[in-house]
């Protein structure tokens, strides 16, 4: 017993270090794991952030709908400008001077790119603009009733930040389905 325990004592001080290098290597490891996770996450975010105009179009409609005396409705959006991702880029001057009054000015512009081991290279997104709106049709059972008219008004134009002349609201016809 007493020989086991020396020999073990032995090769412990022969591989001590090695043994904690090891230990910290496989902790490290472990640590990195849910970071990657985490890149995946803020990934499929950033993807599921891209505007969907159909999809507002239903949940404006739902929204709607939901008004006391609205009834049916159906709603167009039109767009003045779609969605835009900006990206960052280094922009470089430079300037030179050909004669007394002759001066000229060249600027170069070049991506900044975000290069990750596993998933390549990608630029550097500063912000995404969501669309501007420029008018909506709002069509549905109560448009005859001025109340409702005004609520459909306020509510279009708060959520799609557009002014209130450029909202039309019209009366639904009987035999129009859903």
């Amino acid at each position: 017993m007493e020989q086991n325990k020396a020999r073990w004592l032995r090769m412990w001080n022969q591989y001590k270090y090695f043994v904690i290098v090891l230990l910290a290597g496989v902790l490290l490891m472990l640590c990195s794991f849910p970071e990657t996770e985490q890149k995946d996450e803020q990934r499929n975010e950033t993807e599921a952030q891209e505007f969907d105009l159909d999809a507002f179009q239903e949940e404006l409609c739902s929204s709607l709908s939901a008004i006391d005396g609205v009834g049916r409705v159906q709603v167009m959006l039109s767009l003045e400008s779609g969605e835009e991702s900006v990206y960052a880029s280094d922009i470089s001057q430079s300037s030179q001077s050909s004669g007394e009054d002759a001066a000229s000015e060249n600027y170069q512009s070049t991506m900044s790119i975000l290069s990750d081991g596993s998933y390549g290279e990608q630029p550097v997104l500063i912000k995404n603009k969501l669309p501007t709106f420029r008018g909506a049709v709002v069509i549905c059972d109560g448009a005859d009733d001025s109340v409702v008219q005004l609520k459909i008004t306020e509510a279009v134009s708060s959520l799609c930040g557009i002014s209130s002349d450029r909202i039309s609201i019209s009366k639904m016809s009987e035999q129009e389905g859903y």
